[in-house]
């Protein structure tokens, strides 16, 4: 038996992608606690294992003073309960949960990459301040995982002791097919016809997911008198800004901003297709959400999306704001029902290997 702590920034974190592979290490007879900042309930499934949360005031600022209190919280409970490994996840509870290993050298410490923030086309300023960080870390670093290749092969030249690539955090077919709900009966609900061409964007409103490449590419179908309907299923800093770009080009009948849903599933089924316009991904669970439903994804020829979405084969891939190949890739689906079919079925045979369990069965070597 291992005794393991998970560690994140939040514990939103935990619930939204981690609950199976907790669950998972206890049925295999090891002890799993959490220590993050609490801000909102924990999963009933884990709290029923018995798995104890730690509340750690981290802050997403690096540089804020509050995550030197946090640090010191992360000594104390190492101190008391000894755990065997630490396996940390997103940056800030990444940088300071490694350096546990400061502390305590026999500790084995094991970093899930969700996304390096240098990258192929990351600004200069990402590549002098966190590929720096990233390099030391890399000493008190045992096994790096990641979720795409870009960042595989990245991790490679920080010659850590391991490191594995692996498929995300999976996607679990039971929750995402279209076998659970009515795609009629959720167009009613959502004002919807049944003749209308639907995309859904899954993501946070804020300046990385780049939602305004996506209007701009309905104003140009909008222009040639091509009717689209979008539904943006998120929250996030930029929602009333969005909003009001959408009210000022007029598409307020095209757009709907629908806020934080907790029916993604439902809402995939109403649509014919997915769409994300990122700068920045890891590996995006959206995507795989969508493929799990059979849709076909137009996204940005970025890290991350080219690893999920086979250009012309589950989709299309497109330049980083390029509002008019986007308007076009669309189009070409809207116009092709055969098509979307046809991608939609090939994504979902593509995104197989990305089912939950099986992700899950591939980290069993990555704890001995």
């Amino acid at each position: 038996m291992k005794k393991i702590l998970f560690i994140t920034t939040l514990s939103r974190t935990i619930n939204a992608f981690l609950v199976p592979h907790i669950e998972k290490l206890i049925n295999e007879g090891n002890r799993v606690d959490c220590a993050c900042y609490i801000d909102e309930d924990i999963d009933k499934n884990l709290t029923a294992l018995g798995v104890r949360f730690f509340h750690v005031p981290f802050t997403r600022n690096p540089l804020h003073p509050g995550n030197l209190k946090a640090f010191l919280g992360l000594i104390k409970i190492q101190k008391d309960h000894q755990y065997d490994i630490v396996h940390v996840h997103t940056p800030i509870a990444a940088l300071y949960g490694r350096l546990l290993k400061t502390r305590f050298e026999e500790l084995k410490t094991v970093y899930t990459v969700h996304g390096f923030h240098f990258y192929s086309g990351a600004p200069i300023l990402n590549w002098g301040i966190y590929y720096p960080i990233e390099k030391i870390m890399a000493h008190f670093t045992d096994t790096i995982i990641t979720m795409n290749y870009e960042d595989y092969e990245r991790a490679q030249k920080l010659k850590v002791k391991k490191t594995h690539k692996i498929n995300g955090v999976g996607v679990d077919f039971s929750s995402y097919n279209l076998n659970l709900f009515s795609k009629e009966e959720t167009r009613r609900k959502l004002n919807l016809r049944e003749d209308d061409f639907v995309i859904i964007m899954i993501a946070e409103v804020n300046k990385n997911k780049n939602h305004l490449q996506m209007i701009d590419a309905i104003q140009i179908l909008k222009d040639k008198g091509i009717d689209v309907k979008v539904i943006c299923a998120g929250d996030g800093p930029l929602l009333n800004e969005i909003q009001r770009v959408i009210t000022m080009k007029r598409l307020d009948e095209n757009i709907k901003l629908l806020g934080p849903r907790g029916d993604i599933n439902e809402l995939i089924t109403a649509s014919d297709i997915g769409i994300l316009m990122s700068y920045r991904e890891g590996l995006p669970r959206n995507i795989m959400e969508l493929m799990a439903c059979k849709k076909p994804v137009i996204g940005t020829n970025i890290r991350g999306i080219r690893d999920l979405v086979e250009d012309g084969v589950s989709g299309y891939l497109v330049n980083i704001n390029d509002s008019k190949e986007t308007a076009e890739k669309i189009e070409k689906l809207l116009k092709d029902k055969s098509l979307r079919e046809t991608m939609g079925s090939n994504a979902f045979e593509i995104i197989k290997e990305y089912e939950v369990n099986k992700v899950v069965d591939s980290l069993a070597g990555v704890y001995i």
